[in-house]
């Protein structure tokens, strides 16, 4: 499978993104968006825990394991400000975990993309195989939580 394409839509999706987190006043972090009431903090967590799953579906590990249950599928936005999540640290996750993802993406073996994704919370839709969840991940996925966090 060739990934280069979404490979190229991320990286420029990714260099809006930067503008628009690092204008987001820390103060606002833990206050929810207009219109999609999710917390600025909720959505940097979640695209960088979504790609750290793309890294493990692609033989990656997940940095921030402690995050799966705060930001991962199905996570509550309602999240506690316990002092433990920075700004910075959020956006250099995403930045980080986002360039891992796009270039175990472009070194995939198609093989491995072509096998069924087992994520549960895709089952029934037309995302089957792993290939198609990374396409997802790196595309449509980030560019709908990006445009989120532009509302907060």
């Amino acid at each position: 499978m060739m990934f280069q394409d979404a490979v190229a839509i991320n990286e420029f999706q990714l260099g809006l993104f930067s503008k628009v987190a690092v204008d987001i006043p820390e103060e606002r972090l833990f206050v929810p968006g207009l219109g999609h009431g999710h917390p600025p903090v909720w959505i940097l967590g979640h695209l960088a825990i979504t790609a750290e799953l793309g890294l493990r579906l692609l033989g990656g590990t997940i940095t921030h394991v402690r995050w799966l249950k705060l930001f991962g599928p199905g996570s509550s936005d309602q999240v506690t400000d316990d002092g433990s999540l920075t700004k910075a640290q959020l956006i250099d996750s995403v930045i980080t975990s986002y360039r891992q993802l796009r270039e175990m993406a472009l070194a995939a073996d198609p093989l491995v993309m072509a096998e069924p994704h087992g994520a549960e919370i895709l089952k029934g839709s037309p995302i089957q195989t792993k290939g198609q969840l990374v396409l997802h991940l790196l595309t449509s996925h980030f560019g709908l939580h990006a445009s989120q966090l532009s509302a907060s």
